[in-house]
């Protein structure tokens, strides 16, 4: 007696439900009988198939206004022709939903489309679909049978009940239709201010990571959006990553560690194959990644440059369940053509700003290996012609080398009636420096010297530097001006200091430093070779004593 009550209830229930309620139970009974986890309703409307209602993962949505066909997926189905490719088969499989962003590997999809009818006319469409875990259709025609003779029984009349309150509100509508356009137009004029304060907020941004941050956190502010996300692509090699999005709370992240190859859907297609064009998707799965974090509205826009499709936008309504109207569908691909348009001219100025310090640095290594390549034929050509005037240890000219060119350094200081100042140089604590470091790095260190000095030797056309063992080295230089000289040794002293170069056993720095002695001799035919030198030793020894890391001139 209890079933037949049931039945009776039920029965009542469909005859004097709205088409919505007939729809929600409809959807309800399929997935508790034949746990249908997807189920759509297509209806013909003056011959035109729409929406009417759809369940997702338990989400019931109905369309009062009725719906574009390709609303449930993204991109358009072709329902009649899909009966017509799968008649002699009443269900087929495949690996994802037609409205699922990601599809588990473990899982595929049975499908069916069972067409109603009243009688001999065709009313439209219900789409059913079925997790399984096997490649084998389980779906039969019998198991339908109920759903036919309630399509066939109450259907049509309840399209027509539904369509009349529809044009009954319509014509009740007509007389707020003014305020409603007023309200529309005062929306679009506020989307239109917000997106102008975008662009403007836009050209602050100098980076594609900075740009795509900013267009998440006003989208969101300005044009009321409960989430988005900007990703970039790569169609060459199918691959794609995020930038900035929001995370199923709302908060602004960064997403540039999300990046794999692009999926291989049909929602994915439609969008590239559309230019300016807004993908819309109805109560469709809501994802973070690849995880699913709600059911609602998605939509896509994606972002071109010419023919090259750079990536997309993507928003839905996971948080507040906003409805999506038009003014908000132009707010948005005005949005991601601004996107668009700033990316495309930050990777102009990206390119050519790594095109120019490429060329820079490269100009930079060419004069480096310029200045090194002719010190080093200098050098060479030095030893060419004094041959066994080099230490054998750091390869500097040595004494022998110093004697051999004295003569000649003398000569042309004469000739070009310069003084010759002597330089004696002295490594302090040199003995205690290779006794804790070993040869290898203190002959590392006496190269690393001379180096300097020749550096700051450059513009000195007539000088001669020489290491004479022992941590010491001798150096020439013909100038008249006795501040320069001054500058010239002090110059030497700070410039090693400044290496900062490790000497643990030094007796008052805890680093490397030199010590100096400097005399000013007129070059001319009383000039004593052999006493050239000996008074700047003298000098340097007194700087030695003195506290070293310090300058004596005569």
């Amino acid at each position: 007696m209890e079933s037949v009550q049931v039945e009776r209830e039920k029965e009542s229930i469909r005859v004097n439900s709205s088409l919505q309620e007939w729809c929600e139970a409809v959807f309800e009974r399929l997935a508790r009988k034949h746990e249908v986890v997807n189920s759509a309703l297509f209806i013909y409307v003056d011959e035109e198939l729409k929406l009417a209602a759809s369940r997702t993962q338990n989400v019931f949505h109905f369309y009062a206004g009725f719906k574009p066909v390709e609303e449930y997926s993204g991109y358009a189905l072709d329902l009649p022709r899909l009966v017509e490719d799968h008649q002699h088969h009443f269900s087929f499989i495949t690996n994802a939903s037609f409205n699922a962003g990601w599809s588990e590997d473990n899982i595929t999809w049975e499908h069916t489309i069972i067409p109603l009818y009243k009688k001999e006319d065709k009313l439209g469409y219900l789409l059913l679909e079925a997790e399984r875990y096997v490649e084998c259709p389980q779906f039969r025609p019998d198991q339908f049978n109920w759903l036919l003779k309630d399509a066939d029984n109450y259907l049509r009349c309840k399209i027509l009940s539904h369509r009349l309150s529809q044009q009954k509100a319509s014509n009740r509508q007509s007389e707020l239709d003014l305020a409603l356009n007023n309200r529309t137009l005062a929306s679009q004029l506020s989307y239109m201010k917000s997106l102008h304060e975008i662009s403007l907020r836009f050209t602050k941004a100098t980076s594609i990571h900075s740009l795509c941050r900013i267009a998440i956190e006003l989208g969101r502010e300005k044009l009321q959006i409960d989430r988005m996300g900007i990703f970039l692509c790569d169609m060459d090699t199918a691959t794609m990553w995020g930038t900035w999005g929001t995370d199923p709370h709302g908060n602004v992240v960064d997403r540039s560690d999300f990046q794999q190859e692009m999926p291989n859907t049909l929602f994915m297609e439609e969008a590239f194959t559309k230019q300016n064009e807004l993908i819309v998707k109805e109560n469709v799965p809501l994802y973070f990644g690849k995880k699913q974090v709600g059911i609602g509205w998605n939509i896509m826009m994606a972002m071109w440059d010419g023919d090259e499709c750079i990536g997309w936008i993507a928003a839905d309504n996971l948080l507040y369940r906003t409805q999506l109207d038009q003014p908000k569908k132009e707010a948005i691909k005005l949005l991601a053509a601004s996107v668009c348009q700033k990316i495309v001219k930050l990777r102009e100025t990206e390119a050519a700003l790594a095109r120019s310090e490429r060329l820079q640095a490269r100009c930079g290594e060419l004069e480096d290996k310029l200045n090194k390549l002719s010190r080093q034929s200098a050098i060479t050509q030095r030893q060419e012609r004094w041959m066994g005037t080099v230490d054998n240890k750091t390869g500097l000219p040595n004494t022998a080398y110093f004697t051999s060119c004295l003569d000649g350094f003398l000569n042309q200081a004469k000739k070009e009636k310069k003084k010759v100042a002597a330089f004696a140089v002295n490594i302090d604590s040199f003995r205690a420096y290779r006794k804790t470091y070993g040869e290898m790095a203190t002959c590392t260190l006496v190269k690393k010297l001379a180096r300097q000095f020749d550096d700051l030797l450059e513009k000195e056309p007539l000088s001669m530097l020489v290491y004479n063992q022992h941590g010491q080295y001798s150096l020439l230089v013909g100038h008249d001006d006795d501040i320069y000289i001054r500058e010239l040794a002090e110059g030497m002293v700070q410039a090693v200091h400044k290496l900062n170069i490790l000497h643990d056993t030094s007796k008052y720095y805890d680093r490397v430093t030199i010590s100096i002695g400097v005399t000013l001799n007129t070059a001319s035919l009383f000039t004593r070779k052999r006493n050239l030198m000996k008074k700047a030793e003298k000098l340097k020894t007194t700087a030695v004593e003195l506290g070293q890391n310090r300058v004596c001139i005569d």
